[in-house]
């Protein structure tokens, strides 16, 4: 177990008493794990298929837009930077919003703002306008559809987690391999205007699907999820002080006990005080410690015990719950993004690495999205765009494949993880030795198939690393970085291309950033050994 893991339960007696107090204090319905739940990965995917469909095939625009409005590649690259980075990095800024109004009102809010957005591009006369109608406006929209889109996923399946997101982030690649083919056929019969605008239209299918988004619906009130408390007139105190005789009485731990206690209280509040609650807070959907994870969660049940970091989590998640009840809403926004940029994990080496591995990696990212079709053209291959559509494809199977042999026992996911960015990165550098459409075409699927893993199995290796109590503030922060390293690497591939005249140097630092990201992470067992060994000679002391 990795270091952040948690500690196993001493005594199964205990362990049943106290997650059924963390459930009725959390008033979280378990995920159904079908049903409407399926309807719900559906509108995931196809909202997927629209959004990365139109970031990754942006290429065949950027080609457009060199051409039109004849600026440099450096400053025309700052739209789809901008783009993603604003995508990225309004994480924290829409879990709060999730929170307080929910996904499906989110989800349409950024539908509609991205939609507009991207329609207003239409009339543009210069790039910097394009920078603060597409990368601004259309990455903030973007931004707030993309999380409801995992987190609605999530809460809704535990069991087949790993299977419904698979299924629903695969969207990413049938999108990638869609949109390339069909932007450039609009380009052609309505010129880069018309096809901008169509496909602000199309964005607008983005609110039906996030109508889709319905809440988990709520447990019925039965003994097996509410409690049985003593019948008794005595205060809501002295009840949970029965509870307390009760559990000691019965051998429990004094740090479950400690607990119980505390939690019961919520267990106490009205019935409509808690759907006020839960209708305030878009039923506290970011309160969930696991809604980022993408895998199985049957394999977490090691993290299902009851540590006392699990006590002060349970113990700090309550008080914070009842204190955001009376909170105004830029205050809740601020708690919010404090929770979501826990800077406490920056003196934590494991992530440190882990974090300065994704930043390069997503450096790399989005460069040949963004140069495959321009590079392609100078060297005179017929439909380039065709390249971004094989890089789609094999995404979508990279991503089922690793997805599906990731919750393996088998498998050593960060070994996978490390394997898949260092062959990605190769490849890309590799890729300048290609001139003709069928060398470029086995770079695409080489790339697009490995680089799968850095989408579909970063939440994954994250918990291998840290412990699912610190996924959220964790993935947080790595948005944050992933959101500042995309502003980087296409400009600067960019400039390289104004200062060089070619398309190599761009690709060559793409390559070398992104297997260097995953040659770097090799180094993490001989962190986590140091780390345990620290930890073993503290708990000496």
């Amino acid at each position: 177990m990795s270091h952040g893991g948690v500690k196993s339960a001493k005594n199964g007696n205990s362990t049943q008493l106290v997650e059924t107090s963390r459930e009725g204090s959390e008033s979280l319905p378990p995920p159904p794990d079908g049903g409407w739940g399926w309807m719900i990965v559906f509108a995931s995917f196809m909202i997927h298929v629209v959004t990365d469909g139109m970031t990754y095939s942006f290429g065949v625009f950027y080609a457009e837009f060199l051409t039109y409005f004849n600026e440099g590649k450096g400053k025309t690259a700052w739209i789809v930077s901008i783009l993603v980075g604003v995508t990225l990095s309004s994480g924290p800024v829409s879990s709060s919003f999730v929170n307080r109004w929910g996904c499906r009102s989110v989800t349409v809010a950024g539908a509609l703002l991205s939609a507009i957005c991207v329609t207003i591009s239409a009339f543009a006369n210069n790039v910097t306008t394009l920078i603060f109608t597409i990368g601004l406006g259309s990455g903030m929209g973007f931004g707030l559809i993309y999380l409801p889109a995992i987190v609605s996923v999530t809460v809704w399946f535990e069991r087949y987690r790993s299977l419904a997101t698979g299924i629903a982030v695969c969207g990413s690649g049938l999108g990638t391999f869609l949109f390339a083919p069909i932007t450039s056929a609009l380009i052609d019969y309505y010129g880069w205007r018309g096809a901008m605008a169509i496909i602000g239209a199309f964005i607008l299918n983005c609110i039906p699907l996030g109508l889709i988004f319905k809440p988990v619906p709520e447990r019925p009130r039965t003994p097996v999820t509410e409690p049985m408390l003593p019948k008794t007139n005595k205060s809501p105190l002295k009840r949970s002080q029965s509870t307390e005789q009760i559990a000691r009485a019965n051998g429990k731990f004094e740090d479950d006990v400690t607990r119980l206690t505390l939690s019961q209280p919520a267990l106490n509040k009205p019935q409509e005080q808690k759907h006020r609650l839960h209708s305030r807070h878009g039923s506290g959907i970011m309160e969930r410690p696991d809604v980022l994870y993408q895998g199985s969660m049957a394999s977490l049940a090691k993290f299902r015990g009851t540590s006392p970091d699990r006590v002060q989590i349970s113990i700090k998640k309550e008080e914070r719950k009842q204190k955001c009840e009376w909170l105004p809403c830029s205050e809740e926004s601020k708690a919010a993004l404090a929770k979501m940029l826990d800077m406490s994990l920056l003196v934590d080496p494991i992530f440190i690495l882990f974090s300065v591995s994704n930043f390069l990696t997503s450096i790399g990212f989005y460069i040949p999205y963004v140069y495959t079709v321009p590079m392609s053209e100078k060297l005179g291959v017929t439909n380039p765009a065709y390249l971004i559509s094989i890089i789609g494809a094999s995404n979508l199977v990279g991503r089922i494949i690793l997805g599906y042999i990731s919750d393996k026992p088998w498998v050593n996911r960060l070994l996978a993880y490390n394997l898949c960015l260092t062959i990605a990165g190769i490849s890309t550098a590799m890729a300048m030795a290609c001139w003709e459409f069928w060398g470029l075409a086995l770079y695409a699927t080489t790339f697009g198939f490995t680089i799968g893993a850095y989408v579909g199995l970063t939440s994954v290796v994250l918990v291998d690393l840290l412990g699912i109590e610190r996924l959220t503030n964790a993935f947080g922060l790595l948005l944050l970085f992933q959101g500042i390293a995309s502003l980087i690497g296409p400009p600067f591939a960019g400039w390289l291309y104004d200062s060089l005249q070619s398309y190599a140097p761009g690709f060559y630092v793409a390559g070398g950033t992104i297997s260097l990201s995953g040659l770097i992470l090799f180094f993490i067992p001989m962190l986590e050994k140091r780390v345990n060994y620290r930890n073993t000679m503290l708990e000496q002391i």
